[in-house]
């Protein structure tokens, strides 16, 4: 455990996650002199080193081309053919398109920056306050992430050894749930808040435009996930080729279709794309080696003797799991904790007789949870940015939020059925 005790005094010290997982890792392999420091490289390579791995910087240029290329605004213009509601209609809306828009790009921070962008002044216009603006998008915006193709599972994929199809097949109840959970929970925040205030907010008509023509005009969009999935279930492609046909996808209609993207454009998308990529493929990198650290010094069997040891009952060594993984999510970026507890937790919970596709859902569902709970919180920075809301403003409105996403988080946890009843229709 002297391990997990030196990454957490470096993290302390304000040294960024990368540095302290390739430090600690070193410092306590060089320390040992029985074992050769030339799998450091090895370790470090191969965990960069995979076909499937290749799916992430794709994902996230296909995320890129599609929030530049004016998806984003087709997508929201079908969300709101759904709702026609004056009090709850505008936010109603955002989360809608959130989950539409995370069925396009697979990335928790660009559905927030992209919807976000769209829905803020119309739900300023709509008279909802700033601070439940800013924490409505926040919210929403881990819907991009429990909507397919997610770019966290593909990770997880890869960490557990597990398949990315079954994975995309298995979150797609929990999406919806949790969509469909924070439609009717802004329903009775905005009933509440207009009843107490008096206010009646109505979404901006603004250009009548015909529904035919709005859903006509997002088909092209509205394909993109299709295709990416239907062709991962058929069979045509794999997940790393789907990303690929993604990218292409999205060139083609943004170029062609929409018109929205321009050659000068590019530049900008593939260096944000590049940027994002690096950080990720290196810290899984780094996190494998640290994760054959901990396999040769034997923390995961250490980790797993000390849950057993606490209770021998299958629910409460869940819930002790998932507590441990919940406030890891407040601290640390969900790719890294992925990378980082999945060689540790998995093999315990297999122990317990959990599908490892299930713990995947929950693992992702859990650390999801983290993305709008501070410190971390990386949805609520981003909000912040596009809102210019201050994080502190965002804690009151986003916490009914938080708690609907921890009582649905119990349901995935105890009802394994939520997860598992659709890998099950279709591969038995």
């Amino acid at each position: 455990m002297g391990l997990l005790g030196v990454f957490l005094v470096l993290l302390l010290l304000g040294l960024p996650v990368l540095v302290s997982l390739g430090l600690s890792a070193s410092v306590y392999l060089l320390m040992n002199s029985s074992i050769s420091p030339e799998i450091m490289a090895s370790a470090t390579y191969g965990g960069m080193d995979s076909f499937t791995r290749l799916s992430i910087p794709l994902f996230i240029l296909a995320g890129q081309i599609m929030m530049t290329g004016g998806v984003s605004r087709r997508l929201v213009n079908v969300a709101k053919m759904c709702f026609k509601d004056p009090v709850s209609g505008v936010g109603n809306i955002s989360i809608l398109s959130s989950a539409f828009f995370g069925a396009v790009c697979g990335s928790s921070a660009a559905t927030v920056s992209a919807i976000g962008g769209i829905m803020s002044p119309e739900m300023d216009r709509a008279h909802y306050k700033k601070a439940y603006t800013a924490a409505l998008i926040a919210a929403a915006g881990f819907l991009g992430i429990l909507i397919p193709p997610s770019g966290p599972l593909v990770i997880y994929a890869v960490a557990a050894d597990q398949s990315v199809g079954k994975l995309f097949i298995a979150v797609i109840t929990t999406g919806i749930m949790f969509t469909v959970a924070f439609i009717i929970l802004n329903r009775l925040i905005c009933r509440k808040w207009v009843e107490a205030e008096g206010l009646k907010p109505a979404v901006d008509d603004g250009e009548k435009v015909s529904k035919l023509h709005t859903l006509v005009d997002a088909i092209p969009a509205l394909l993109m996930p299709l295709i990416i999935l239907g062709g991962i279930y058929g069979g045509i492609f794999t997940p790393t080729e789907a990303a690929a046909v993604a990218c292409i996808y999205g060139l083609i209609v943004s170029f062609f279709i929409y018109k929205s993207l321009k050659l000068s454009d590019l530049p900008k998308i593939f260096k944000a794309s590049a940027i994002s990529s690096a950080n990720i493929l290196l810290i899984i990198g780094v996190a494998n080696f640290f994760g054959r650290v901990l396999t040769i010094f034997k923390v995961p069997q250490a980790v797993a003797t000390f849950i057993t040891g606490i209770s021998d009952n299958r629910f409460v060594i869940l819930l002790i799991i998932n507590l441990f993984l919940l406030i890891l999510g407040m601290f640390m970026e969900t790719a890294t904790a992925i990378v980082l507890t999945t060689p540790i937790l998995l093999p315990l919970v297999v122990n317990l007789g959990m599908d490892p596709i299930h713990f995947g859902i929950m693992m992702i569902v859990n650390l999801s949870v983290g993305l709008i709970t501070p410190p971390m919180a990386l949805n609520m920075f981003v909000s912040s940015q596009i809102t210019d809301v201050s994080i502190g403003k965002m804690v009151k409105p986003i916490i009914p939020y938080i708690a609907v996403s921890v009582a649905l988080l119990l349901l995935v946890i105890y009802i394994p059925g939520i997860s598992m009843w659709l890998p099950k229709l279709l591969w038995g």
